[in-house]
């Protein structure tokens, strides 16, 4: 397993990406704000383990950025830990949520000495397209499934202070 498995994620949290809906209705608004996603992907066969922890922010303008870490966990050798950022345009159009990233960055925080010899980086592509299903949508939690690769991610959102 390689970080592709882990990517669709980072998709839904930088960007999101097209949605069909299994509900009556989506409700676009309910969208718009801060939230907060976490995934993980462990493969038994690699022994690679990848953890995703993102808060995105989406806008009423079509737009979203997020920034957020990823930790990758390879046997033997160290955890790395990436810093992410990201920019995306999204759309929902006929009971689907369209996403196109317009920016991906990482940065790996803790090793940075192993990106030559592990090139992890060559599996977070700069860019990003990704088609989700919506499981659920209400004003505090959104679950959807990726059309990708049939995972199913969740996030909730994040209060604002008022």
């Amino acid at each position: 397993m390689n970080l592709i498995n882990v990517l669709p994620l980072f998709t839904l949290v930088c960007s999101m990406s097209a949605f069909a809906t299994g509900q009556k209705a989506i409700n676009e608004s309910d969208l718009y704000g801060n939230w907060h996603c976490k995934h993980e992907v462990n493969n038994s066969n690699t022994k690679m383990k990848a953890k995703i922890n993102y808060n995105v922010n989406f806008f009423r303008t079509g737009k979203s950025n997020g920034f957020g870490t990823l930790l990758f966990k390879l046997p033997n050798f160290p955890e790395l830990k990436y810093s992410l950022t990201g920019n995306s345009i999204w759309k929902i159009k006929e009971g689907h949520f369209l996403l196109s990233s317009t920016e991906i960055k990482s940065v790996n925080v803790s090793h940075p000495e192993l990106d030559q010899l592990l090139n992890v980086k060559q599996f977070i592509p700069k860019r990003i397209n990704e088609s989700s299903n919506i499981l659920k949508l209400t004003k505090s939690s959104l679950e959807v499934k990726s059309q990708s690769n049939g995972r199913i991610y969740a996030c909730n959102k994040v209060a604002t202070k008022r």
